[in-house]
């Protein structure tokens, strides 16, 4: 049965682990095995087309800035047809929720 939407609509943030774990119960995804899910993170970076040289990109970027007190940790994150490289800091590594 098809269910009419007319658009999207606000939540707030407050909601969303609600929201979110709803909808994954409703999609029928099991989550024995699956400890948490990742709610914010900020990677630092450039836009990049080939996997590899995001690699080499990455990991000099890291080391560089590490080398200048702030902790870093290169990453490659491929999102369709977007690569991204860059660093994520330490301190400010991916938050995890259990759902």
């Amino acid at each position: 049965m098809a269910v009419e939407h007319k658009g999207a609509k606000l939540v707030a943030v407050r909601d969303l682990p609600t929201i979110v774990e709803a909808a994954v119960k409703a999609a029928g995804v099991r989550t024995e095995g699956m400890e948490s899910l990742v709610t914010r993170w900020e990677l630092a970076g450039i836009v990049v087309k080939d996997f590899s040289e995001g690699q080499k990109f990455s990991t000099a970027i890291a080391r560089q800035v590490s080398e200048h007190g702030i902790e870093a940790s290169p990453a490659v994150l491929q999102i369709d047809d977007h690569i991204l490289a860059g660093f994520f800091e330490r301190g400010a590594l991916p938050q995890f929720r259990n759902i």
